[in-house]
């Protein structure tokens, strides 16, 4: 995953992922776990669900219960994660399917963004 810094005011899409799997409640606690030092805790994750295998609409880490809410949006392979705090990260997610050559590639072109987070890769 690659993140753009906190709403540099460039553009909409705040960073990109390239999760291993299409298995969203597996790949989901890496992703949040990575994101927590930005949002805190995460109380809804909209995905485009043409990407992903089908989930439940929960994903249950400790305690805390994350809403998972599937949505076919007009830019495919977009998702939005939703801090309890109103604070909004939306990633563009590259296919797990896509070659790594083509996959680093667009993890290396997001603009502005800072290292390269490997928590699922």
């Amino acid at each position: 995953m690659r993140l753009r810094p906190r709403r540099d005011g460039t553009g909409h899409i705040d960073g990109v992922w390239w999760p291993r799997t299409q298995d969203l409640a597996a790949e989901l606690p890496g992703l949040l776990t990575a994101l927590r030092p930005r949002l805190g805790l995460v109380r809804q994750v909209v995905y485009d669900p043409t990407g992903w295998s089908p989930s439940a609409r929960h994903l249950q880490l400790g305690s805390h219960r994350t809403h998972l809410d599937p949505y076919p949006f007009e830019l495919f392979n977009t998702m939005h994660v939703c801090s309890a705090h109103g604070i909004v990260v939306i990633l563009r997610v590259i296919p797990s399917t896509t070659d790594g050559t083509a996959a680093n590639a667009a993890l290396a072109a997001v603009p502005g963004a800072g290292k390269r987070v490997d928590h699922d890769r």
